[in-house]
């Protein structure tokens, strides 16, 4: 098992540390600087990549208030907060992150308002009736617990779940969550993947 790099720690004790109208302000200028078409809402933030699939990510977490202690376990490698971390989605946004810095430049999503009923989401769904992302193959959401699921919804496409399955994911249940607001508008196939936390 492979430790976090320093840097990597404090990007992430960061990023759970923000409440959500800060990490929207900084995902819109980390966005803005490196892609050339951003959309920017009240609700959520897009940006059209050169790879054809999207990444989602919610910015809200369930707790009231960010995490004042964060903690990172090296021996076991887990970080961990006694006032709950947020890693539902902040771990989704870090990985978003970590993506775009290495270079590739897949499509954005990032939603706001997801645990109360992705009220972002749907939002975007009702102003883009038609998905912005030319030529898009499919959605992935950076949002499940564990390290190995693979939930598809009302996602009805075999290929497409024999294809994330053979990463090693495995298909499991959920009962909703933001790529749920848009991925049958779009007509496009999507899965919530598995993020660690």
């Amino acid at each position: 098992m492979k430790t976090l790099k320093t840097s990597d720690y404090k990007m992430l004790e960061q990023l759970v540390s923000l409440k959500q109208p800060a990490l929207k302000k900084a995902m819109q200028n980390f966005l803005r600087a490196k892609y050339k078409d951003i959309v920017v809402t009240a609700d959520y933030i897009y940006a059209k990549g050169d790879i054809p699939i999207a990444l989602v990510a919610h910015m809200d977490t369930v707790f009231p208030h960010p995490p004042t202690d964060v903690y990172y376990d090296q021996r076991k490698n887990v970080i961990w907060s006694p006032q709950g971390l947020g890693a539902d989605d902040r771990a989704g946004v870090f990985s978003i992150l970590q993506i775009v810095q290495s270079g590739l430049r897949p499509c954005i999503i990032l939603t706001t308002n997801e645990e109360i009923g992705c009220i972002g989401a749907s939002e975007l769904a009702e102003q883009e009736e038609i998905c912005p992302f030319p030529g898009l193959k499919y959605i992935i959401e950076l949002d499940r617990q564990g390290s190995d699921d693979c939930v598809f919804y009302e996602c009805f496409n075999p290929k497409f779940v024999d294809y994330i399955e053979s990463f090693g994911f495995v298909e499991a249940f959920g009962s909703y969550s933001d790529i749920c607001a848009f991925c049958p508008d779009w007509g496009i196939a999507g899965v919530n993947l598995s993020i660690g936390y």
